[in-house]
């Protein structure tokens, strides 16, 4: 029992330091690299992975494919579109924060399509949490907002969550014959590499790609791909099922504690005083309304 305990501690250790390994990458890497990377790299493992579990790799119908090619272009190319040409302009320490309110815009996405009922709770928490958000954004210059003078990364960081809530709520609406969770997650992210080739191949033809690579960035990419989108999923899921959802869930709410303070320590990211005062009211906000709403997969494979 106590091995689970440290296996999803791992799983929020990898999740946050990806968005500061992936700032580091970004520095000498374009997004669409760092983004294919990343997934083609997890694909090739998840592929191996479930071939030697299963060996039923092919046996999926074809409308079960269209619906794994569904949640693979919102949840993962669509997604880190907007992830990642967020954090090459905004900081890890926002993206942190910001990734963080995944489970309210999910729960604000169910209750628009009626999946999902609000409490003043849940209300409370939300305003609270977006607040915090607004916060960070216009860094306390509410003329910000009418000027369109904002960060745009932190607006793409946003569109990313949408993304992902919108992927969590399609992600359980969805049934598969099959209830392994590896051979959905490989086929997620095979057909969001697909989407995301595009992308790659433009910047490829543009002469925009870099194929040097250095120690540093060796270990960033093996990081994001095999740790933040590999074993941290197999952690969790396993997890899961040993402890429970609810229980599993709430390793969840280490993970931008972990990115702020890697943030602060590695890439010496001095956060002003309008991001700590947004980021109190942020997980304030995320942890009142998490008191209130049943567990909601709440983690990008990011």
């Amino acid at each position: 029992m106590q091995l689970v305990y440290i296996k999803l501690i791992f799983s929020a250790i990898f999740w946050g330091a990806s968005a500061v390994a992936g700032k580091i990458l970004l520095d000498t890497i374009p997004p669409s690299e760092v983004t294919f990377l990343r997934f083609f790299i997890a694909t090739i493992i998840l592929g191996i992975i479930v071939f030697i579990q299963n060996k039923k790799l092919f046996k999926i119908s074809k409308f079960e494919h269209i619906k794994l090619a569904i949640l693979g272009v919102i949840g993962i190319a669509l997604c880190y579109f907007f992830y990642f040409k967020g954090l090459n302009i905004s900081t890890a320490f926002n993206a942190g924060l910001i990734e963080s309110t995944i489970p309210l815009v999910t729960l604000a996405l169910s209750v628009l399509i009626k999946e999902e009922r609000i409490d003043i709770i849940n209300a409370i928490g939300f305003i609270v949490a977006y607040i915090g958000v607004v916060i960070i954004i216009t860094k306390f210059d509410l003329s910000v907002i009418l000027k369109s003078s904002y960060n745009t990364g932190d607006i793409m960081l946003l569109l990313g969550t949408l993304c992902f809530g919108l992927y969590n709520i399609l992600l359980k609406k969805f049934k598969f014959s099959f209830s392994s969770q590896n051979i959905k997650l490989f086929y997620i992210f095979l057909y969001g590499c697909i989407a995301l080739l595009p992308w790659f191949l433009y910047d490829n033809k543009e002469g925009n790609l870099h194929w040097t690579f250095s120690s540093v960035d060796i270990l960033c990419i093996l990081l994001l791909s095999v740790g933040a989108s590999v074993l941290s999923y197999v952690f969790f899921n396993e997890g899961i099922k040993i402890i429970g959802a609810s229980k599993a869930s709430s390793f969840i709410n280490l993970v931008p504690i972990i990115t702020v303070i890697l943030a602060l320590i590695i890439l010496k990211e001095r956060p002003s005083f309008s991001q700590i005062i947004g980021s109190v009211v942020i997980l304030t906000g995320v942890y009142i309304c998490q008191r209130g709403i049943p567990f909601l997969l709440t983690r990008r494979s990011t």
